[in-house]
């Protein structure tokens, strides 16, 4: 009798699992809907930027109330700006910068010779100065200066005028959406 209960529940669980299976189409098509569509790319070589950095120049902090503040401007005249402790503005902003102004702080590069300049200027045994930063990339040259300790007059004097070029720009708040 035993066996004949077994044979008997075997046989319905198998039959239940075989049975037809009755779908909607309204359920077939809800699940295909909610499965976006996959767009698969191949891309065989590295694909450039649309737009280039230039222009990058930023203030660090020091143990006091230095301004710490990056400013990047790119080829085509987009640029931003974040304050990010004592400086004049604080958070993000956004502006544009037209060729002509590009050009003239490329030529205000020229003149000192940027891309001949050392990268750094420091002595590591001091701990409580600012670093001024600033990288121009220019007709396929590309150079950055470090500027801490000991920078000649003629970096001092870049420096300066391009962070008032710069900071004195017409800069909106960044709208992130």
């Amino acid at each position: 009798m035993k066996n004949l209960v077994f044979v008997l529940f075997a046989s319905l669980a198998l039959a239940a699992c075989k049975g037809p299976k009755e779908t909607s189409a309204t359920a077939e098509t809800a699940a295909a809907a909610a499965q976006p569509d996959t767009v698969v790319m191949v891309v065989e070589k590295e694909v450039a930027p649309k737009d280039t950095l230039v222009i990058s120049y930023e203030r660090t902090p020091c143990f006091g109330r230095c301004p710490v503040f990056k400013v990047k401007v790119y080829e085509s005249g987009f640029a931003t700006y974040e304050g990010i402790n004592f400086a004049e503005k604080l958070g993000l902003y956004s502006g544009r910068f037209t060729k002509e102004e590009i050009d003239a702080i490329y030529q205000s590069a020229l003149d000192i010779h940027y891309f001949d300049l050392e990268s750094v200027y420091n002595d590591p045994l001091i701990s409580d100065l600012p670093s001024t930063k600033s990288k121009i990339n220019w007709a396929g040259k590309s150079h950055k200066i470090d500027a801490r300790f000991n920078i000649p007059a003629e970096v001092k004097a870049f420096h300066k005028n391009l962070e008032v070029t710069l900071l004195e720009h017409q800069w909106q708040p960044f709208d992130e959406r």
